[in-house]
């Protein structure tokens, strides 16, 4: 299945800004939406990478019409995963990406395909769009993403980097 339209939370924008990656969006999925809330986290509020991602062409900014549904997420996640799943519905996305565990089966839940950092890493090494994963992990844990052991095994194992 060719991959449409996808809607990205901030974790992965945060990550792959910090180990230079983030044009792996692009190569990947041509553009890329983001909600009103993650521009705003991640350029206006915590400046993390902030520059890259406002300039990067590739990322749409878009407001979610039923404000009312993101409300209804907001005890059981962040505003930005809650946006992020909501817009996917609007948008009838292909794909979410996201990281937060919660998020992550609150999407999966709503019968979204979700790829978190980690997977977009794998499918851009199996495209050879980057020539190996494990220096990206070290350098995502370097820079301070928190990423579970189990699943940084998982993934090494599948790039056959183990």
């Amino acid at each position: 299945m060719k991959i449409k339209t996808v809607v990205a939370d901030a974790s992965t924008l945060i990550g792959l800004s910090r180990i230079e990656q983030l044009n792996l969006l692009r190569k990947l999925y041509g553009e890329v939406i983001i909600p009103q809330s993650v521009y705003d986290e991640v350029v206006i509020e915590s400046k993390d990478g902030s520059e890259k991602i406002k300039t990067a062409k590739y990322l749409k900014v878009e407001k979610v019409t039923d404000s009312k549904v993101v409300e209804l997420f907001l005890g059981y996640l962040g505003k930005g995963e809650a946006e992020a799943i909501i817009l996917s519905k609007e948008k009838k996305a292909d794909l979410i990406l996201i990281d937060e565990k919660k998020a992550r089966k609150a999407a999966r839940r709503a019968g979204f395909e979700v790829v978190g950092v980690l997977g977009l890493l794998l499918t851009a090494k199996n495209k050879s769009l980057i020539p190996a994963v494990k220096p990206f992990i070290e350098e995502l844990s370097k820079q301070g993403f928190r990423l579970s052991k189990r699943v940084t095994e998982r993934a090494l194992k599948e790039a056959g980097e183990w």
